[in-house]
């Protein structure tokens, strides 16, 4: 052989001998198994480290993962170490793996096998993270009213925050009331470091009580460092009334008051011989009505037809009730009462009563006289509404021309509803009288009686009333409103005692004269406190006590406070009830809305609907009053003892009223709380940081809460 063939040979075979490693070479390139990208992180904090590895999908366990962990430099080196494990179950696309104790900053390197099986072979996954503090959420701050009605959702605030400043974290966030979820839950996303805000709108907490709210946080991914600040807690006072003190409903009471009979020291009056007034006068002060009405009678006190040759005798009487009514230290006004005669010669008249007025104020010192009205619910007699406008412009021109215009003021007209009458409606009287008339008046008033088993029509006639001066009168026409007279009837007939109209209480097999009753003094001191509720200036109840105007005694006038001689004067319960109202408010005052109030409270539907009139229903009712330095009075009562008469066998009404001012003690004056008609005190109430007081009540009885002391 040639050697130039041996080199070719030997070039040939190392030919040969590469590319035939070269493809075995590339066959075993092939069969090495495919390697990707890992994506970890490792969290660490005061339980040790973990490290996440999210796996590839369809990746139900890893045949083996190697962790090699390196610490940072000039740490401590003994955390450099290698972890092997097989069989790494993963779970919802996670595997965890449990590093230990490990500071953060240290580096983590990991290797994940897995088996593939098409085709059949082992996929290696390479990836490496930086350790860093686990997230760790918490409940910053939960911002909510410290007090609400029970009848107004509110809303919730939560400032929810992550402190470790190197990791974000998903998490669920609920509110809760006890165990009970009060609001959605809400999934939020917070930044490394980060905070934000979560609103839950419209939380309805209905149960007045006081209300602990706690906002959690869960199922933080990843996650927490520490789960002990995951929840914080708030107070809400949750009541079922709350002062809005912004809601201003009279400038300046007028005040509260009752009719004093002019002629109780009068012939008429037929006065027990030997019996003292001083009992009876002792006691009509000591009420100590705010305003008082008090009657003037032009024949019987100015022998105006002839026919009343003692009428000296009564005008003294008429003038010792005046000084009587000063002496309350009441505000009066005198009523001209009968218009049969005034309406033919209005001019004389008048200029009589004022006459009447001047001799009150400047002869005998009765200052008090600041009111004064011509006729008693002229609507219901045969007065013309032309004849009215006369009248009452005599008045007007006659006290102008005295100098005692401003002295006193002229209320009117002291309407009756006189429905069955279209042309003597309060309506159609009231229109006129607003629009031709109020350059003259300073003050409106009606008059209001209902049955005491026909509640609806105090409810009814009160709203009614209201809504014609306030709603039916131009803006420019109204004024301030009185309700002048009202009070409650009874019915004539009872068991076997003799038919007196308006007179008894059936529900008492004794058959009492109304007046008597609890239930009479319940209703009543209700028709003040709904009057307040809707805005009236003031009230006056018929009548303060026995006696006798210018009829005889049958049929009596049955709506005493104080009852006849005979019996030695006695305090009835609507004397103590009234007390109540006239001792714990004070004219000038402001009246305040207390909430909930809504279409329900004020609404005038037909009369006598279901036996009803109006869309509202049995409730407590209450009336704010707030004097210029921080005085304050709450009178309420529940009208679900509207028909009691004795002690309610039920539990007390519970009573929460919010808006009041915080760590203030009030006095409780309770009427009629153990049934037997009269007051009870020394009780107190003390409001809490938010300004909430919360005490109860009979179902039977009434309260005043008020900062006024009481006795």
């Amino acid at each position: 052989m040639r050697i130039v063939d041996t080199l070719w040979l030997r070039a040939a075979l190392l030919a040969c001998m590469v590319i035939a490693c070269g493809a075995a070479g590339a066959a075993r390139a092939a069969e090495q198994p495919p390697t990707s990208v890992l994506e970890l992180s490792a969290l660490t904090g005061p339980k040790g480290a973990d490290l996440y590895i999210d796996a590839p999908a369809g990746t139900a366990a890893f045949e083996h993962v190697q962790v090699q962990i390196r610490a940072p430099e000039g740490s401590d080196q003994q955390a450099n170490r290698i972890i092997n494990l097989k069989d790494v179950a993963v779970a919802d696309g996670v595997a965890r793996i449990d590093l230990g104790e490990l500071g953060r900053g240290a580096t983590v390197t990991a290797e994940a096998h897995v088996r593939e099986q098409s085709p059949a072979r082992t996929a290696i996954h390479r990836g490496e993270t930086i350790v860093k503090l686990r997230p760790d959420l918490v409940v910053a701050a939960v911002h909510a009213p410290p007090q609400t009605l029970s009848t107004r959702p509110i809303d919730v605030v939560a400032d929810i925050s992550e402190l470790n400043l190197e990791t974000g974290a998903k998490a669920t966030v609920t509110l809760m009331l006890g165990p009970t979820p009060v609001a959605e839950p809400q999934t939020v996303t917070v930044p490394a470091g980060g905070s934000l805000s979560v609103p839950f709108k419209d939380v309805k907490l209905t149960t007045a009580t006081s209300a602990e709210l706690t906002v959690v946080i869960d199922g933080a991914a990843p996650f927490e460092a520490d789960e002990k600040n995951n929840s914080r807690k708030t107070k809400v006072e949750v009541t079922e009334h709350e002062l809005e003190r912004s809601n201003v409903l009279v400038q300046a009471l007028g005040g509260y008051g009752v009719q004093f009979n002019n002629h109780v020291y009068a012939p008429i009056t037929p006065w027990p011989a030997g019996t003292a007034y001083g009992d009876f006068e002792d006691k009509a002060k000591a009420l100590q009505p705010h305003i008082v009405r008090i009657f003037y009678q032009d024949n019987w006190d100015g022998n105006r037809n002839g026919a009343f040759p003692n009428w000296p005798e009564n005008y003294a009487s008429f003038v010792k009730v005046v000084r009587l009514a000063q002496e309350a230290g009441a505000t009066i006004d005198i009523s001209f009462q009968n218009l049969a005669n005034a309406r033919l010669t209005p001019v004389p008249d008048m200029k009589k009563f004022a006459d009447v007025l001047e001799d009150l104020v400047r002869n005998r010192g009765l200052t008090n006289v600041r009111w004064a009205e011509v006729g008693n619910e002229p609507n219901s007699g045969a007065v013309t509404l032309p004849e009215y406008d006369k009248l009452v412009r005599s008045l007007h021109g006659e006290l102008v021309a005295r100098g005692l215009r401003e002295q006193i003021r002229l209320m009117g007209p002291g309407l009756v509803e006189n429905a069955g009458n279209p042309a003597r409606t309060h309506y159609a009287w009231m229109q006129w009288i607003a629009a031709n008339m109020g350059d003259v008046f300073d003050a409106w008033s009606q008059h209001v009686y209902w049955f005491y088993n026909d509640t609806g029509r105090l409810e009814y006639r009160l709203r009614d009333a209201w809504h014609l001066h306030n709603e039916v009168l131009p803006p420019e026409q109204r004024k301030p409103t009185y309700m002048m007279e009202y009070g409650i009837r009874g019915v004539a007939a009872c068991g076997t005692k003799p038919s007196i109209v308006n007179t008894y209480y059936a529900g008492d097999p004794a058959c009492p004269e109304i007046w008597r009753t609890n239930i009479g003094a319940f209703q009543q001191l209700w028709f003040a406190i709904g009057s307040a509720q809707l805005g009236y200036t003031g009230a006056a109840k018929w009548d303060a006590y026995w006696g006798v105007y210018d009829r005889t005694l049958i049929p009596p006038q049955v709506y005493w406070t104080i009852g006849p001689p005979t019996e030695g004067s006695p305090l009835t319960p609507s004397y103590h009830a009234l007390a109540l109202l006239f001792h714990t408010t004070v004219p000038g005052w402001q009246v305040i809305r207390v909430a909930p109030w809504d279409e329900t409270d004020w609404g005038v539907a037909t009369y006598g609907i279901e036996g009803h009139s109006s869309k509202d229903t049995a409730e407590k009712e209450l009336a704010a009053y707030a004097g210029p330095s921080g005085e304050l009075t709450i009178l309420g009562l529940d009208t679900n003892g509207r028909a009691l008469n004795a002690a309610s066998a039920d539990p007390p009404s519970a009573y929460s009223v919010g808006g009041l001012p915080a760590s203030t003690t009030f006095n409780l004056a309770v009427w009629n709380a153990t049934g037997d008609g009269t007051n009870s005190f020394g009780d107190t109430v003390t409001t809490d940081e938010a300004g909430v007081a919360r005490f109860e009540v009979p179902l039977q009885a009434a309260f005043s809460l008020t900062t006024v002391p009481v006795s």
